[in-house]
C-alpha cells in the first residue's frame, strides 16, 4: 500500500511539473489574477488526483500497464485548467502541450538509459522499475530546471505563428505529431526497450527540434519581409503625401503670382478711379477684391510646417470629394515665439505624427466614399495639454466593422491596410494606447499616448 500512495505521489507531481512547464510560455503576458487561479485549480487538483491514482492502482493493481494508462490520461484535467484560464490561445497550447510532451519523452528516455546500464537488472524490470525511474526523472527534472525555465519561457516567440491560420495549425500539432507513433507502439510493451528503441526516440527528439529551429528561422524571415513590404507601403504613402503637398504649394505659389501681376493693374486702376473723383466704383472695385481674395483662404491648422501640410492635404482632398470635415488642432505652446514652431509631445516627432494623420484621415475618407453622399463627415481633433496627447479621429460609416485581436480594424480589399500598420507602430513607439469603437452610426478613433 505505501508503494501504491507513493507511486500515485510521484505521478501527480510528474503531471504537476508537467503543468509548470506548459505555463512557463504564457507566464510573461497573465495578470497576477490568471496566474492565482490557475495555480489554485493545480494545486487543489493535485491531492484529488493522488486519491483517484491510488484508488486506480489498489484496484486495478501497480503494474507496468496500469502506470501507462494513468501516464496517458492523467495530464488532461492539468490541460485543461490552462485552457480555461488561458483562453483564445487553443494553437499555442496544442504547440506548447507537443513540445512538453517531447521534454518528458527525452527525461524519460534518459532516466530508462541510466537504469539499464547503472542498475542491476532487479531494478530494470516490472514494478521495480517504476519508482526508480519516476524519482530519476523528477531529479533529472531539478537540475535541468534553469535550462528548461529559459527554454520554456522563449518558447513562443512573436513570430512563430505568423503564417496562415491553417499553416499555424499544421505546425502547433507537429510535436504531437512526432511523439504520437512512439507513444501508440509503447502502450502494450514493456519498460525494457531494446537500445535500438532509445536511439529512435533520440533521433525523433533531434528531427523535432531541428524543425522548431526552422520554424523560429522561417517565422522571423517572414516578419522580415512582411515589415519590409509595411515600409515600402509606408514610403510610397509618404511620397504622394509630399507630391500632394508640393502641387498645393504650386498651386499657391501659381495663385500669388497671378494676385501681383492683377494687383498692379488693380491698383492703377484704383488710383484713376479716385483720380477721376468716382469714389463709389472705386469702393465698388475694393469689395470685389476682398470678396476673391477670401474665396482662397490658407487655412493654418498648426505651427509645424510638416503637420499643417499633412493636414492640409488630406482635408483639401476629403473637401473635394464632398466630405464634410472639421479639424480643431490645439499642440501649440503659448510660451513660444510665433515664428517658430513647437513640439507637441517631448520626444514625438513631427514625422511620425505627421504619417500617422495622413494614414488615419486617408482610411476615414475611404469609408466615407462608401457613405450616401448625405452621410458623408469626418471630424479630427488633436490636442496637447503639456503631458499628454489625443487624438481623435471620427467617420460617419454604417457598414460593418471587424476588428482584429488587438481591436483594430481589418480589411479583406487588396492594398489597403498600410494605415493600420502605421498606427500600430506609431502606438508601440510612443506607447500610445488605442481605441476604436463604432457607435450610432459613427467609426470612431481615440488615442492617448504620454509626452514624458
Amino acid at each position: 500500500m505505501l508503494l501504491i500512495i507513493g507511486m500515485a505521489t510521484g505521478l501527480t507531481l510528474l503531471q504537476t511539473i508537467g503543468a509548470y512547464l506548459r505555463y512557463l510560455p504564457f507566464e510573461a503576458r497573465l495578470t497576477e489574477e490568471e496566474r492565482t487561479r490557475l495555480w489554485k485549480y493545480i494545486l487543489l487538483w493535485a491531492p484529488i488526483s493522488v486519491g483517484l491514482y491510488a484508488a486506480y492502482f489498489g484496484h486495478a493493481g501497480l503494474d507496468v500497464n496500469t502506470y501507462k494508462q494513468v501516464h496517458y490520461v492523467g495530464w488532461i484535467p492539468f490541460f485543461t485548467f490552462s485552457l480555461m484560464v488561458i483562453r483564445n490561445e487553443g494553437m499555442r497550447h496544442t504547440f506548447v502541450g507537443g513540445m512538453q510532451t517531447l521534454w518528458f519523452m527525452l527525461l524519460q528516455t534518459v532516466s530508462g538509459t541510466l537504469i539499464l546500464m547503472l542498475l542491476p537488472p532487479y531494478y530494470a524490470l516490472g514494478v521495480n522499475r517504476l519508482p526508480v525511474q519516476t524519482t530519476l526523472y523528477i531529479f533529472f527534472f531539478i537540475i535541468l530546471l534553469p535550462v528548461e525555465q529559459r527554454f520554456f519561457r522563449n518558447l513562443l516567440p512573436p513570430n512563430l505563428f505568423s503564417g496562415s491560420k491553417l499553416a499555424g495549425w499544421c505546425f502547433a500539432v507537429l510535436p504531437f505529431g512526432l511523439c504520437a507513433t512512439p507513444l501508440i507502439t509503447l502502450i502494450e510493451r514493456p519498460m525494457m526497450y531494446t537500445w535500438t528503441d532509445r536511439l529512435s526516440r533520440f533521433f525523433l527528439l533531434f528531427w523535432g527540434f531541428l524543425l522548431y529551429q526552422y520554424a523560429l528561422y522561417a517565422g522571423k524571415r517572414a516578419a522580415q519581409i512582411r515589415n519590409e513590404k509595411h515600409t515600402n507601403e509606408l514610403l510610397t504613402q509618404q511620397l504622394r503625401t509630399l507630391e500632394s503637398q508640393t502641387l498645393l504649394m504650386e498651386a499657391r505659389a501659381n495663385d500669388v503670382r497671378r494676385m501681383r501681376h492683377d494687383l498692379r493693374h488693380y491698383n492703377r486702376l484704383l488710383a484713376t478711379l479716385i483720380d477721376s473723383g468716382d469714389i463709389n466704383m472705386a469702393r465698388d472695385l475694393i469689395d470685389a477684391q476682398n470678396r476673391e481674395l477670401l474665396t482662397q483662404p490658407i487655412n493654418t491648422y498648426c505651427k509645424s510646417p510638416v503637420l499643417n501640410a499633412a493636414l492640409t492635404v488630406y482635408v483639401q482632398a476629403a473637401l473635394q470629394e464632398g466630405i464634410r470635415v472639421s479639424c480643431n488642432v490645439n499642440i501649440d505652446n503659448g510660451n513660444a515665439a510665433e515664428s517658430e514652431p513647437t513640439e507637441p509631445v517631448t520626444g514625438t516627432k513631427y514625422n511620425d505624427l505627421a504619417i500617422l494623420l495622413s494614414n488615419v484621415i486617408e482610411n476615414a475618407i475611404i469609408a466615407s466614399r462608401k457613405q450616401p453622399e448625405d452621410r458623408r463627415e469626418i471630424s479630427v481633433s488633436l490636442a496637447y495639454d503639456g503631458e499628454q496627447s489625443a487624438l481623435v479621429v471620427k467617420n460617419r460609416f454604417d457598414g460593418s466593422v471587424r476588428f482584429d485581436a488587438e481591436g483594430l480594424p481589418m480589411t479583406t480589399e487588396r492594398g489597403h491596410g498600410t494605415g493600420m500598420v502605421s498606427l500600430r507602430n506609431f502606438s508601440q513607439k510612443y506607447g500610445a494606447e488605442v481605441i476604436f469603437n463604432q457607435k450610432d452610426g459613427w467609426m470612431q478613433l481615440f488615442m492617448y499616448w504620454n509626452g514624458k
